[in-house]
């Protein structure tokens, strides 16, 4: 694979698994408590170097971690399921805007960016991980650092990541004007609905993973 095709496939791999549109209401609903909209602004300029620095993490690092630990892959991904299904119950409850709340008031902040910075730590998870790197994200990095590393197309790859996470946060800056549209009802039927949908790919990512999981299992114990 040449350097031009490489770039081009792995921006469309990791542009359609992290899905910076798609993921733009569940930025809308980690954030929507915030104090004012240049809090919101700090927090999804900050999270792009975030999502950066984890998705070149996984690039390198991710899959020795995983087997450092004895992790699988698909028992990884069985983990992400279990913390979306906890979060999309809260969501769909509505209890998930307390914890939001009471880290998202922005008092005490001498600036924007001090408030978003004590902010992002508690959306790591589950905005970044994983919804933004989950388990599709770490095998897509995975393979494509392999061939970066392979190929000599370190760079390209790194540039590919940050165009990639630059789209993410403009993506997000955007939420600001959605935010205004859908008004306070609006955000709250976003967050339910949304809830659901979330209900339904920790559902789809348990049963990928188990199945996976049997696969190799029943593979292990033929063979």
């Amino acid at each position: 694979m040449d350097q031009a095709a490489f770039v081009a496939a792995f921006f469309a791999a990791l542009f359609a698994i992290a899905n910076p549109i798609g993921n733009i209401p569940f930025f809308i609903t980690y954030t929507t408590d915030l104090a004012n909209a240049r809090i919101r602004h700090a927090v999804a300029i900050l999270l792009g170097p975030v999502i950066f620095a984890t998705i070149l993490l996984c690039m390198f690092f991710g899959s020795s971690t995983l087997s450092f630990f004895g992790i699988s892959l698909p028992a990884f991904q069985i983990a992400g399921a279990i913390i979306l299904l906890t979060i999309a119950l809260s969501m769909i409850s509505g209890t998930h805007t307390e914890r939001v709340h009471a880290a998202t008031s922005g008092k005490g902040a001498a600036t924007p960016w001090k408030a978003a910075e004590a902010f992002i730590p508690t959306i790591l998870v589950p905005l970044v991980i994983p919804i933004y790197v989950g388990a599709a994200t770490i095998t897509v990095s995975v393979l494509y650092g392999q061939q970066a590393i392979a190929g000599g197309y370190l760079i390209p790859a790194v540039a590919v990541v940050a165009v990639v996470c630059l789209l993410i946060v403009l993506c997000n800056l955007a939420s600001d004007a959605i935010m205004r549209v859908l008004g306070k009802q609006g955000l709250e039927i976003v967050v339910r609905v949304f809830g659901i949908i979330l209900l339904g790919i920790a559902v789809q990512m348990f049963a990928e993973g188990a199945g996976d999981m049997a696969a190799s299992f029943v593979k292990a114990h033929l063979s």
